[in-house]
């Protein structure tokens, strides 16, 4: 996977979903795969003892508008396309309706992250999330993870399995990176 790949489905992963990078498709002309389908359970949640961890509700405010009902309590999908320059890729709607056969028709967005914007937005029917907004979002879910480390037994397992989320949460921890700057 690429930067922008690895922040997009890093994103998704905090925020509930379960990924599929470079997911195949076996049928059309265009491209033969999309870089990240993601699923998530109705009433998903992470939970460690009786408190949940926060997902970003600017993203589930615009899924729960697309879907006409609240994102966090269906099961939704997510088919995404991730750039870490400004040249926009959107997922056609071949591979979305592919792809949503595969998840069992679930409600599904189509996603675009990219370095055009530092928010999320709408483009037409198409879910824009800044690559920077999606990775400041990051360390700022690492930051309340670092604030909550009293709640948490086992966060340096990512040491281990989580090879990007480990280099995100050593950057924070020494003091390279931090979201003060998601509201610029």
């Amino acid at each position: 996977m690429n930067l922008a790949e690895k922040i997009a489905s890093a994103y998704l992963r905090l925020n509930g979903f379960l990924t599929i990078p470079h997911f195949n498709m076996f049928d059309g002309a265009q491209h033969n795969h999309v870089d990240i389908v993601g699923l998530r359970a109705a009433n998903s949640r992470e939970l460690v003892g009786q408190t949940i961890f926060p997902t970003d509700d600017l993203l589930f405010n615009e899924l729960s508008d697309l879907f006409g009902r609240d994102a966090r309590s269906i099961t939704v999908g997510i088919v995404a396309e991730a750039r870490t320059n400004a040249d926009r890729d959107e997922p056609s709607n071949h591979h979305s309706d592919y792809v949503r056969s595969f998840l069992g028709d679930v409600p599904l967005a189509r996603t675009a992250f990219y370095a055009g914007k530092h928010r999320i937005d709408w483009d037409g029917d198409v879910l824009d999330i800044g690559i920077k907004y999606a990775g400041l979002w990051i360390q700022k879910r690492i930051d309340w993870m670092n604030e909550n480390e009293a709640l948490l037994s086992k966060n340096g397992s990512w040491y281990l399995s989580e090879d990007f989320l480990s280099d995100f949460l050593a950057l924070g921890r020494n003091g390279l990176l931090t979201a003060d700057r998601l509201e610029e």
